[in-house]
């Protein structure tokens, strides 16, 4: 398999978890103050993990364990939200692209209407991939919102 070959992550619910978990402990702070949109202490990566409920995920593994992840969230009435992060040392290698538009292209499959991504005014990625998508991006303070209508 391709490094930046997203395949879907079929794992029971407690396993997924702890996949999460583990991906996000990799994370730099930096990574994960965009993920999350602010610095986030481990007590609540951990709960933010083990909470965690999306109704599909992606991942692309490399040297052993997943190191860029997608979460698709359906939020009802046509509508589902991206969250999407690569660790750092992976990063600028199209893992990010490859993930976002397999994420779109599964919720063009499940017949959504649209996609949001929430974001901060800093993540220049992600904001270039919703532009690409022919997503609008509206911001507030620090934090953007891009809807993409499938």
């Amino acid at each position: 398999m391709q490094a930046t070959t997203p395949h879907p992550l079929i794992f029971t619910l407690p396993k997924l978890r702890e996949t999460l978990l583990w991906h996000y402990r990799r994370l730099s702070e930096s990574s994960r103050s965009l993920r999350f949109m602010g610095k986030i202490k481990e007590d609540v990566l951990a709960k933010t993990a083990n909470s965690s409920s999306p109704d599909i995920t992606f991942g692309v593994e490399s040297d052993g364990a997943y190191r860029g992840i997608l979460e698709l969230y359906i939020t009802g009435a046509g509508r589902a939200e991206i969250g999407l992060s690569v660790e750092d040392a992976y990063q600028g290698r199209g893992i990010g692209r490859a993930l976002f538009r397999r994420g779109l292209a599964e919720a063009r499959a499940r017949r959504l209407s649209s996609v949001d991504v929430h974001f901060l005014r800093s993540n220049h990625a992600i904001r270039k991939l919703c532009i690409e998508a022919g997503g609008d991006i509206r911001a507030t303070g620090s934090e953007c919102m891009s809807t993409i209508e499938l």
